[in-house]
């Protein structure tokens, strides 16, 4: 994929979580923290993506974000940082809805995601570390590029997990795509309803897919480092611990032996 030109990272972020209930880190401060070793971490790495938005969606002052552009922007990349305030929606709705929320105003204002082709939404308290690798093994005629989990294995071994959705920590989409399929749904959001952002797009997949060139699975493993926004048995979910990283080579195997299988 040619990504210098055609691909803008959009890096969602929320400081303030007001009040928000069952998420991993509550303070702001920590989180502002979090976010800026985030946003640090894509302008020094990944060196052809070229096209950085930063979206914070509490209102947050963007201060310490700017002083890290201006002192680790290493490859002269195109960065443009938003913030807004709509942050204050009825917390039933969750952290999902929250999230579309996001994307939908980023889409709206963002400069360099509106001159974009793809545009690839990235969780912001999370690294993907072999970014270049997946954009670069990527077609270039799709409208949604995604990672799809399509299985039956946790309901036959009884555990509540879901096997059915898809990964929304990173995801490319087009800007057609976006106008077309995401932004009739993504009021369809709650957390009361048990309607995440997961089980919506696992929903897209499998309602377009037919109809749009859509690629549900990616070729490699993405590898995550961070802390995920749940808990696993009272703690946060680390995505560089041991079972996650032995899940990953699992999963790695798999793409390559059977990329039929989607676990």
């Amino acid at each position: 994929m040619q990504i210098k030109e055609e691909f803008a990272l959009l890096l969602t972020a929320s400081v303030d979580p007001k009040g928000m209930d069952g998420i991993t880190q509550a303070d702001p401060r920590e989180r502002e923290t979090t976010y800026a070793d985030c946003l640090r971490f894509y302008l020094r790495n990944h060196p052809s993506v070229r096209k950085i938005v930063f979206a914070e969606n509490s209102g947050w002052p963007l201060g310490r974000f700017y002083e890290e552009v201006s002192a680790n922007n290493l490859h002269a990349k195109d960065v443009e940082l938003l913030s807004s305030n709509c942050n204050d929606y009825p917390r039933e709705r969750g952290k999902s809805y929250g999230e579309l929320l996001l994307i939908r105003q980023a889409m709206e204002t963002s400069r360099l995601a509106r001159s974009s082709k793809y545009v690839g939404k990235m969780t912001g308290r999370n690294l993907l570390l072999n970014l270049t690798d997946l954009l670069e093994r990527a077609r270039l005629d799709f409208e949604l590029f995604c990672d799809i989990r399509d299985h039956n294995f946790y309901q036959l071994l009884r555990m509540p997990d879901c096997g059915h959705h898809c990964d929304s920590r990173f995801f490319v989409f087009t800007r057609g795509f976006f106008e077309r399929h995401f932004l009739p749904i993504y009021t369809s959001a709650s957390f009361a309803d048990g309607y995440p952002i997961e089980s919506i797009l696992y929903d897209l997949v499998k309602s377009c897919e037919s109809s749009e060139p859509i690629v549900k699975r990616f070729s490699v493993e993405p590898e995550y480092a961070g802390a995920a926004g749940h808990f696993i048995k009272n703690k946060a979910k680390d995505y560089s611990s041991k079972s996650e990283v032995l899940k990953r080579r699992i999963r790695s195997c798999s793409r390559r032996v059977t990329p039929w299988l989607h676990i």
